[in-house]
């Protein structure tokens, strides 16, 4: 691909969770718990992931997509409050290309024994490169199985 300018977008996504913000903070920081519900095309080969959930520490993802293409996720974390933020960055590879690189901040409010989540993602795209719904949508399905997750154990 030839040099193009940067594309730059965003969105927000708002979800409650019937848990407590402890529990919903608890499912981002525990890699093992974390890989369960955001596995990002779960239909792909994924080869490697690790997580070190501290103030810069990074969290890597690797797969094989469907066409045989390494794909690879690399993040690090910015900030992180207990039960309260979580800010990082992340940047996404696809047969050593690299496609986009976006900040999260993803904010808990407790609510009782409930959770309000806010999600912002700011990205930029590189080299015509463009997938802002498939990555809305990709997610929104990952904080959908996040839900199931978390309101099945703040169930026992």
């Amino acid at each position: 691909m030839s040099a193009q300018p940067a594309v730059h977008t965003s969105f927000v996504i708002e979800r409650r969770f019937a848990a407590p913000a402890a529990l919903v903070f608890a499912a981002w920081a525990d890699g093992a718990v974390k890989a369960r519900w955001s596995t990002c095309h779960a239909e792909n080969g994924e080869t490697e992931y690790s997580q070190d959930f501290r103030k810069g520490g990074r969290e890597l993802y690797r797969a094989t997509l469907p066409d045989g293409r390494p794909q690879s996720v690399e993040k690090v974390f910015f900030d992180i409050v207990q039960d309260r933020r979580i800010v990082f960055a992340y940047d996404i590879e696809a047969g050593g290309v690299r496609l986009s690189a976006s900040l999260v901040t993803v904010e808990f409010e407790p609510e009782g024994d409930a959770t309000f989540m806010r999600l912002t993602e700011q990205l930029a795209y590189f080299d015509g490169y463009y997938d802002r719904e498939e990555r809305l949508h990709g997610t929104a399905e990952g904080l959908d199985r996040l839900a199931l997750e978390v309101e099945a154990a703040g169930a026992h």
